[in-house]
């Protein structure tokens, strides 16, 4: 079959790089100016700046089959986080499993109860336990509902696990679905927290190496489809035996009239400096309860290739794109990490409205992949919103068209 991708984001390039694996003519129309999406990475001043602050948990069922992991050459973070909490004062929440000499300062950490300590203890069996199947049937309420009926204090809730999920969710009232963050558990205990060497856009790069040449048609905008059939912007219309959408959410709402879930946003500061906020691979939160700031992560030293010699390329977070918010953080960074932090560089700001599709309570996360129309569609917002749920989502809309 000849067959139509559109959009060349992760699940559009899975879809693609699947089908044509398996012997079918694809054409990938993508109206950006180039692939992969929200996950892309740019050079700026010799420092490698991803779209957001963005991480691979290496636990990803989807990635650990369709991605080639060891030519990624991934770089681990630390398991756990460091907490910033104001006045000068940290605190470092580990995972004594995977090392154990986190086991003592996760005990001591100001974060909360020593009961607290134990029910992260319970809450990772609890997630871990049964199968991915088991877990996405569970009762759906939201995240802080799920926290508060395990027992957690509003200490540990505002200390550690907010901060925790608003920056890999972007959930930053933990207003979302309880499955998804039972999910994000299961993969962060499960396996690494990591990026690309060179820059998560190395993922994209690798799904869109695998497409024949001539296949990606970049900087062409769609203007509708049908079963058979994409009309683009300049005009023309392309025909083939079966059409996937996989953008967006909002576009693939204009192009197919599903309902928009609605977005979460970020703002990321990317910054140069010349001495490291943290020498350690590690996560660092914001668990001071002090809000926009998230998260402030020195790259560089989880890859050395993100900046260059004699310098640190560090990314500062926030899971909002209200205005001011650029300034705030950069007041709370010198509040949180020092004076220094007023004289860091900035390289470049991003500010990413539609970070994350919106999944409240209760969401479909297993809707048709073919439409009543004949449409197929695929995307974040069909299954999880991660890097795990566009791929799988590519992957179960390449295998639909293929059985038909």
């Amino acid at each position: 079959m000849d067959i139509i991708v559109v959009g060349a984001g992760l699940a559009g390039l899975t879809a693609a790089s699947e089908l044509t694996a398996n012997g079918h003519g694809v054409a990938v129309f993508e109206a950006s100016d180039g692939p992969g999406g929200r996950v892309r990475t740019d050079t700026v001043d010799g420092h490698l700046c991803d779209r957001g602050f963005q991480i691979l948990l290496t636990a990803y069922p989807a990635a650990r089959d369709i991605l080639d992991m060891n030519a990624l050459d991934l770089q681990p973070f630390d398991p756990g986080a460091k907490i910033l909490l104001g006045g000068g004062a940290t605190a470092t929440v580990g995972d004594p499993f995977r090392k154990p000499d986190q086991l003592l300062p996760t005990i001591k950490a100001e974060v909360g109860t020593l009961l607290d300590k134990a029910r992260i203890l319970r809450y990772r069996l609890e997630t871990t336990r049964g199968s991915l199947d088991d877990l996405w049937e569970r009762e759906d309420v939201t995240a802080r509902t799920r926290f508060r009926e395990l027992g957690f204090s509003s200490q540990m809730i505002d200390r550690f696990l907010k901060p925790l999920f608003a920056g890999i969710t972007l959930d930053a009232d933990l207003g979302g679905s309880s499955r998804v963050v039972d999910f994000v558990f299961r993969m962060l205990s499960q396996g690494d927290a990591a990026v690309p060497r060179n820059g998560m856009g190395q993922i994209s790069a690798q799904l869109a190496g695998r497409l024949a040449e001539g296949s990606l048609h970049l900087n062409q905008r769609v203007e509708s489809i049908t079963a058979n059939s994409v009309a683009l912007a300049s005009g023309e219309t392309i025909e083939a035996d079966a059409v996937i959408v996989a953008t967006g959410a909002t576009e693939a709402a204009r192009l197919t009239d599903e309902p928009d879930p609605g977005w979460r946003g970020v703002t990321s500061i990317w910054f140069s400096t010349p001495s490291p906020v943290e020498t350690d691979p590690i996560i660092v939160l914001n668990g001071s309860g002090k809000r926009p700031l998230n998260s402030v992560v020195n790259m560089s030293a989880v890859s050395s290739a993100y900046a260059p010699a004699g310098s640190n390329t560090v990314v500062a977070s926030a899971p909002t794109v209200a205005s001011g918010t650029e300034d705030a953080m950069r007041d709370q960074l010198v509040g949180l990490v020092g004076p220094e932090a007023a004289e860091w560089e900035v390289l470049r700001v991003d500010r990413i409205p539609q970070a994350q599709p919106m999944q409240l309570p209760g969401y479909d996360n297993r809707p048709a992949v073919r439409l009543e129309n004949g449409v197929y569609i695929c995307g974040d917002h069909r299954r999880d919103a991660s890097i795990n749920g566009a791929m799988e989502s590519g992957r179960k809309a390449a295998q639909a068209v293929t059985v038909g």
